[in-house]
């Protein structure tokens, strides 16, 4: 092999691990699916549903953790933490199951007018431990929108 072949080759690894490595994008918010609300006590009370994301990746993902606040109408409805590994199978939608102890202390006082509203401001912040190939970055998780929801 001489000396160009050899350059060649380098150059070609070289661009394959390149275009290889492209960055991750973030999955993207698309719905909060199968919302159940239960309630032992307004100290107890527990937020299960399903949110709906969109992996706009050319590749598959694997979700490894993430953190989530959640507030209505700029007030924290609660806090969630998953530990579980979910593989996203690429430019496709996936469920991913939240559970959230709610704390009604801090929107108690505004439940009546949130109850008479057709839409409340729902606002996630958070984020998200995601990757493939054995190598994971945490990305930020941010939405906000007025939404239909029927909480109290």
């Amino acid at each position: 092999m001489n000396k160009n072949t050899g350059y060649f080759f380098l150059c070609l690894a070289a661009a394959l691990a390149f275009t290889s490595c492209r960055e991750i994008i973030a999955p993207e918010y698309v719905d909060v699916e199968n919302m159940e609300i239960n309630a032992s006590s307004l100290t107890n009370t527990t937020l299960s549903a399903n949110v709906k994301l969109y992996n706009p990746n050319k590749s598959n993902l694997t979700f490894k953790s993430g953190s989530l606040d959640i507030y209505v109408d700029n007030r924290l409805l609660g806090h969630t933490e998953l530990d579980t590994t979910i593989h996203i199978s690429r430019l496709d939608t996936f469920h991913i199951p939240v559970l959230v102890h709610v704390n009604f202390s801090n929107v108690i006082g505004n439940a009546l007018s949130l109850a008479l509203k057709d839409s409340v401001l729902l606002r996630l912040e958070g984020k998200m431990r995601v990757g493939r190939s054995g190598v994971f970055i945490t990305r930020p998780v941010f939405y906000e929108n007025k939404e239909k929801l029927q909480l109290f």
